[in-house]
């Protein structure tokens, strides 16, 4: 995995406020918290108790190639599976999970519109409203 701290994301509240930051320290979906330096530099420990989700904004040089060749699914080529994501405040983001314990907060999104400016979400457990995922079919991997 690639080295996360300094990179940039954007927490999103459950109540509907957002906080852009970059990550202070690397983050797994068995955290309890996310640490992330905000944009007026104050550090913050954020736990997942009042968080929507995680979004890990794709580096901009990065969003325009592939928005330019936009075909491309960088995605489709892993042995994740497709999913639907439906929040209890309405929102719907359409992705890939390449795996999801119930024993993890959450579990990794990889939004598969090529002009989607996220890599990927952390979508937090507890605000979800139902999760879609298509099972994939033998050979598929």
């Amino acid at each position: 995995m690639r080295d996360e701290v300094g990179r940039e994301v954007v927490l999103h509240y459950r109540d509907g406020s957002t906080l852009r930051g970059a990550l202070l320290r690397e983050f797994s979906p068995s955290d309890h918290c996310v640490d992330v330096r905000a944009a007026d530099g104050a550090s913050l420990r954020v736990e997942f108790e009042g968080l929507k989700a995680v979004f890990f904004i794709k580096d901009p040089r990065r969003r325009d190639l592939e928005v330019e060749i936009s075909a491309m699914d960088l995605h489709s080529r892993t042995s994740a599976a497709s999913a639907r994501v439906e929040f209890f405040d309405g929102e719907v983001v359409h992705g890939r999970v390449a795996q999801y314990s119930v024993e993890e907060h959450g579990f990794f999104l990889f939004p598969t519109a090529p002009e989607s400016n996220n890599e990927k979400i952390f979508v937090v457990v507890q605000a979800l409203k139902t999760l879609y995922v298509e099972t994939l079919a033998e050979g598929e991997a």
